[in-house]
């Protein structure tokens, strides 16, 4: 022991064994390899500590702790290299240099995504059998990579009812997340219902439109297809063909409807006219221009023969007014291509012979049929120019009437109607011209009027008296006014400004009750003088002459006028 003093000191000694070596291995290696002995377990010790490769996840906040064991003191620790040119919201890999102890080490650190995708369900209305995109049945997905989304296996759909369904998402890294999402599976096997179908009459090399006034509905399906089979029917030949509506909804289910379709001459089509039938339902062509130069006395001559055959003078102007749009609604078919605009009276002719017209046609026989009633009326223009329906004076009021067959409205026609109820009816209503028009009246009497059975309801407070039938006066050769009683009690009660001559008539009576708003100051055109033949000279009413006005976004299916 006193060797082990002189030669090494009591103080090295005492640090030797402070740190736990054997005496042996001084005296064995000298000091020299004493202190590389403790050198080295101090470095082992310091190494130890820090581990050789951290994960962390993304966005993950950097800092040395992380390197070191769980326990160990991170205080004599720190980073050799530069973190601060580290970003972990990028998914990488770095080694870097730690010191610990002083000791410098290598560690790797990977920068990884291991967070699973997030999504919201949205619900499915599905039928059985038909899974959607599943795609269609998550929202708002989220992820740091790019999101597979599938079903989960063993979903079925094969019978109705709710249910769950799982959608997975995983993304590029593998993590997942299922979702579940509600689904309502509808077992359907009901097929849409085809209305408006009916056999179709027109004149050869007419161009048909099938698809006017037919309407397609389902239980489920609110857009079910409709194909037209014209395959067997030739508009260049008289003839009679078959013509095929069918329908097929999302499910599969199919329903169909045939009809005939008549093909006949010219000559044909106005002995169908007079007889009650429709021509040309919907279409147009033949020798439409025969009717431009038709006069205001043809017209009402027209007007009278079928006025006389749907209006009784005793009835009060509301039911008679209401008739006159019925038959029209009913009997003159919409379209929009060879109508004639070249005066009121041509278009009316026109609508009354081949029983089809554009909205202007339409409202030139409703002109024609309220003239001859004595009517007051007025014509009422959209803003857009592409639509025209009446202004009627009845039962003390200026109400808005359209007799217009609108596609897919079946025979629906707005009668006696408020401007706010006009603009609300079906159809194009919502901006028209008020400049020229009287006041019109506010109340509605709409709970009266069932334009479907072409009734009035007692319960409607007549404010205008009935007429009181007198005798007709004798028609001449060439008639150029009504031939009805009505027409002459009623014809006008005050004169046109458009008209040259009015008719001597016996006026209504004041009516008892104020009217709803001011009584006509001014009528449309009244009916020519009845002993006085027409002017073949004589130019129809420029006011009545619809001008054209170029409508940049004009209604599908209005009047086109």
């Amino acid at each position: 022991m006193g060797l082990l003093k002189k030669a090494t000191g009591g103080s090295i000694l005492s640090k030797v064994l402070l740190f736990g070596v054997l005496p042996v291995a001084v005296l064995g290696g000298g000091i020299t390899g004493a202190v590389a002995l403790h050198n080295n377990s101090v470095k082992a010790e310091a190494l130890s500590i820090i581990k050789s490769e951290v994960t962390i996840t993304y966005g993950t906040p950097l800092t040395v702790d992380l390197f070191v064991e769980p326990g160990a003191d991170a205080s004599r620790c720190s980073f050799a290299s530069d973190v601060s040119v580290i970003n972990t919201d990028d998914l990488a890999s770095y080694e870097l240099s730690i010191i610990s102890n002083g000791y410098k080490t290598k560690s790797k650190l990977n920068v990884v995504d291991d967070v699973p995708p997030t999504a919201t369900a949205v619900p499915q209305k599905v039928y059985v059998h038909q899974l959607p995109d599943p795609n269609d049945c998550v929202t708002d997905v989220s992820d740091k990579s790019a999101v597979t989304v599938q079903f989960a296996e063993g979903v079925d759909i094969g019978l109705g009812g709710p249910r769950m369904v799982d959608v997975e998402l995983t993304d590029y890294y593998g993590n997942k997340t299922v979702i579940p999402v509600p689904f309502e599976v509808i077992d359907d096997h009901t097929a849409p219902v085809i209305e408006g179908c009916q056999d179709l009459t027109f004149i050869v090399g007419d161009t048909p439109m099938f698809r006017t006034g037919i309407t397609v509905t389902d239980d489920y399906d609110e857009h079910p297809v409709l194909t037209i089979d014209n395959s067997q029917v030739n508009m260049e030949e008289v003839g009679t063909y078959p013509l095929i509506y069918t329908a097929v909804d999302e499910c599969g289910n199919m329903s169909s409807v045939e009809v005939t379709v008549n093909v006949i001459e010219e000559e044909q089509a106005e002995e169908v006219a007079a007889g009650g039938g429709t021509v040309n339902y919907g279409g147009g062509g033949g020798n439409w221009h025969k009717y431009d130069n038709c006069t205001n006395a043809d017209a009402y001559a027209a007007a009278s023969k079928i006025y006389n055959s749907i209006c009784k003078s005793s009835q009060s102007d509301v039911l008679r007014g209401l008739k006159i749009f019925y038959w029209v609604n009913h009997n003159i078919g919409f379209a929009l291509h060879h109508t004639t605009h070249a005066s009121w009276a041509a278009a009316a002719c026109q609508a009354y012979g081949r029983r089809y017209a554009s909205c202007y046609g339409q409202w030139a026989a409703c002109k024609g049929l309220l003239d001859v009633a004595g009517i007051p009326n007025r014509k009422v223009w959209r803003n857009s120019g592409n639509h025209i329906w009446c202004l009627c004076y009845l039962n003390g009021g200026w109400y808005h009437c359209d007799s217009t067959q609108y596609p897919g409205a079946g025979h629906t026609f707005s009668y006696m109607m408020t401007d706010a109820e006009i603009r609300k009816a079906i159809g194009y209503h919502k901006n028209f011209n008020t400049s020229s028009l009287p006041p019109r009246a506010t109340v509605s009497v709409q709970k009266y009027i069932n334009v479907h059975k072409c009734t009035v309801s007692s319960g409607l407070k007549l404010v205008t008296p009935t007429p009181t039938p007198i005798p007709t006066p004798d028609p001449t050769d060439d008639p150029a006014a009504p031939t009805s009683s009505s027409a002459t009690s009623q014809a006008a009660s005050t004169t046109s400004a458009s008209t040259t001559t009015s008719a001597s008539t016996t006026t209504e009576a004041s009516p008892t009750t104020a009217p709803a708003t001011t009584a006509p100051a001014e009528e449309t055109t009244a009916p020519a003088d009845p002993t006085k033949a027409p002017d073949p000279t004589q130019k129809p009413d420029p006011t009545d002459t619809p001008a054209p006005q170029p409508d940049p976004d004009p209604d599908p299916g209005a009047g086109g006028e």
